[in-house]
């Protein structure tokens, strides 16, 4: 008697189903590590950017010292026609790559706290354009400035309360305080 041979093509339901429950297991291990991936570069991203500010403003205050406004505030009027100072906009400048950074106190005046042309000059400066970055007030840390990626454009009043921290936060010194800048990165 002959054998017969059968000649098999395909998988069979076992071998199918044994594939599919080790590729669900293997996604459910390695979602989580792919979501962690997202975070720690949201937070490297926030981290790069408070580390530019600050490399920026140590640039800023040696040129504010060379120039000799590392101490003034804004002034009225004219300030005895300082060739640092912009009678348009009401405060001194420093030049920094061919933009006017308006300072005080030998550093950057933060976003929101004066006109268009100083919040544009820095976002120019420090590389923070209007589509990838928006600016807002903190009430919890008073006159910072919190630097915040245009995706959570919709978590601006909980940042601004202090309910969400995934954002870079500026304050320009005063009398009183030095500038400060810091990432926060708990919400990432």
């Amino acid at each position: 008697m002959h054998a017969i041979r059968k000649f098999s093509l395909g998988f069979t339901l076992i071998e199918l189903v044994i594939v599919i429950l080790i590729v669900a297991i293997i996604s459910v291990i390695a979602l989580p590590k792919f979501l962690k991936f997202d975070r720690d570069a949201q937070i490297s991203q926030l981290e790069a950017i408070a580390a530019s500010i600050h490399a920026q403003n140590q640039i800023t205050y040696s040129k504010s010292a060379i120039a000799n406004i590392e101490a003034l505030e804004g002034c009225s009027f004219a300030c005895g026609n300082h060739p640092y100072w912009d009678i348009t906009q009401g405060e001194y400048f420093i030049d920094a790559s061919g933009t006017r950074l308006y300072v005080s106190m030998g550093y950057p005046l933060p976003p929101l706290t004066s006109n268009a042309t100083v919040n544009n000059n820095y976002r120019t400066v420090f590389g923070l354009p209007s589509s990838d970055y928006l600016f807002t007030s903190v009430t919890r840390h008073s006159s910072a400035t919190a630097i915040v990626p245009i995706k959570w454009q919709e978590k601006l009043n909980q940042i601004k309360d202090g309910n969400f921290e995934c954002h870079v936060e500026y304050s320009s010194p005063t009398s009183i305080r030095k500038y400060s800048v810091k990432a926060f990165t708990k919400d990432c």
